[in-house]
């Protein structure tokens, strides 16, 4: 069970630095991406912004729920 939460944490963790990544990539394209585009960039930085509070609240919950187990 410990190891199944260890490569669950893991695997959050991966995730999010790989949204970290798609953010900063999305971030310098938008800086030459003409005005009217810019919509469709900003709709996908907020997705990647929901996306990592999601991340973030279930580590959270993961990191909460173990130390109750402890």
């Amino acid at each position: 069970m410990k190891t199944s939460t260890a490569k669950d944490r893991h695997t959050l963790s991966e995730t999010a630095c790989d949204l970290i990544v798609i953010e900063h990539r999305l971030r310098d394209v938008r800086r030459w991406t003409p005005a009217p585009a810019r919509a469709h960039l900003d709709a996908a930085l907020s997705s990647v912004a929901t996306a990592l509070d999601a991340l973030h609240a279930e580590y959270a919950h993961r990191t909460t729920t173990e130390q109750e187990q402890s």
